[in-house]
């Protein structure tokens, strides 16, 4: 399978719902927490760290997962509210 970017289209909240057990390890495994899901497929975690290595990592590997862009962010930027637990 061919490598997802930002370039290809977005997951769906559902694409990336079916995978919610794999990304929540995925998460984990880079030191992230406290995943969630907006309506629109956007990933929200938590980051005790500065920067967004683990954020872009999570994308990577959620994106290879999925089969397609998965967007990721951290629940301290605008945009970040509304969502559910993955």
């Amino acid at each position: 399978m061919r490598r997802a970017s930002v370039a290809d289209r977005k997951a769906t909240r559902k694409e990336v719902t079916a995978h919610r057990e794999a990304i929540r390890e995925l998460a984990r495994d880079v030191g992230l927490a406290d995943v969630r899901l907006r309506s629109d497929g956007t990933v929200v975690v938590h980051s005790n760290e500065r920067g967004d290595r683990g954020v872009i990592r999570l994308s990577a590997a959620a994106s290879e997962r999925v089969g397609y862009y998965v967007h990721v962010i951290t629940d301290d930027v605008p945009g970040a509210g509304h969502t559910q637990e993955l």
